[in-house]
């Protein structure tokens, strides 16, 4: 079974603190030159692949449940989100929400749902708030 991959297994440093690393990142005259570094780009293909292999899991994870399971991780995700995004929660707000913070920095989609959601529901308080304003100085 593959180990989910997360905020843990990426600050242990395994690779960083390897010697090799350290000495090549010393060679190196600029942030370029060290981001494209062989070192580097092999951490960035691992985190890749287990970023990857993260998500089939959780996917794979989510098809093998039941029927009844679905439905009820669905309604309640939808629910807690929701509820947090309708309050106006930041991101790190919505990791605490769920109970997933810090490793879930790295779903990267969950910044996209939160970004979507909080634009939907910051769109329709201004909306909100404009009918009011309207009907306010309508009434005077």
């Amino acid at each position: 079974m593959t180990k989910p991959f997360g905020f843990n297994e990426v600050s242990t440093g395994e690779l960083t603190d390897s010697p090799k690393f350290q000495e090549e990142l010393s060679k190196k005259n600029t942030l370029l030159e060290s981001l494209n570094s062989p070192e580097m780009v092999k951490m960035r293909e691992y985190l890749a692949d287990a970023h990857k292999k993260s998500i089939d899991s959780s996917v794979g994870w989510y098809y093998n449940l039941s029927s009844e399971d679905k439905y009820k991780a669905v309604e309640a995700l939808c629910h807690i989100i929701c509820k947090a995004e309708h309050q106006g929660t930041s991101h790190r707000g919505l990791m605490d929400t769920l109970g997933v913070y810090p490793e879930a920095f790295w779903i990267d989609t969950l910044m996209d749902l939160h970004n979507a959601m909080w634009t939907y529901y910051h769109d329709k308080k201004q909306i909100t708030d404009f009918e009011e304003d309207i009907k306010t100085i309508g009434d005077q």
